[in-house]
């Protein structure tokens, strides 16, 4: 038999079944499930996932709204370094009573049970940076051989030697 997923929400318990206009706030902290992740950086499985979010019931279903927060550990992908990232992520997902014909996007409510594991599962994947950088601010630089002095008397103009040819064709 299958185990419970701590991401399912029993909305009879909850008093949103059939309730249009009824909502209920929910702030808990889960396990993070497998999978939250992409190649060099993710949430690893059983990490802390805080929720912070509403349960709105409407006509058509449940309309969850909020925020999932977590630390994502991976490799800075400049210097292969470990490093963590903060992950706030935005979720606002219409859970529906039953699916529109050719609708194979929206999520389901299945014998008055919402799982919000999906829908976490893809907003957190899709927030994670492609090529994670401990400090993006700091623009990225190396050196090859010895660093190039610049001398101090040229300029960054580029109409500086031309200016210089005038000024001594004058002198002549």
């Amino acid at each position: 038999m299958k185990q419970r997923s701590e991401f399912v929400f029993d909305l009879r318990s909850m008093g949103l079944l059939g309730n249009p206009g009824e909502w209920e706030r929910v702030n808990t902290t889960l396990s993070a499930p497998a999978d939250l992740k992409i190649e060099v950086i993710g949430v690893g499985q059983g990490s802390p996932l805080a929720l912070e979010l509403m349960f709105e019931s409407v006509s058509e279903g449940i309309y969850v709204s909020g925020t999932v927060s977590a630390t994502a550990r991976g490799e800075d992908a400049r210097t292969l370094e470990p490093i963590e990232l903060p992950i706030d992520v935005d979720i606002q997902e219409m859970y529906v009573y039953e699916q529109a014909e050719g609708d194979e996007d929206s999520y389901v409510i299945d014998r008055d049970q919402l799982d919000l594991e999906p829908a976490i599962r893809d907003a957190v994947v899709m927030a994670l940076p492609f090529n994670p950088s401990q400090d993006e601010s700091e623009e990225f630089s190396y050196t090859l051989g010895e660093d190039l002095e610049v001398e101090p008397d040229e300029s960054e103009s580029p109409f500086a030697s031309l200016k210089n040819l005038l000024d001594e064709k004058k002198e002549s």
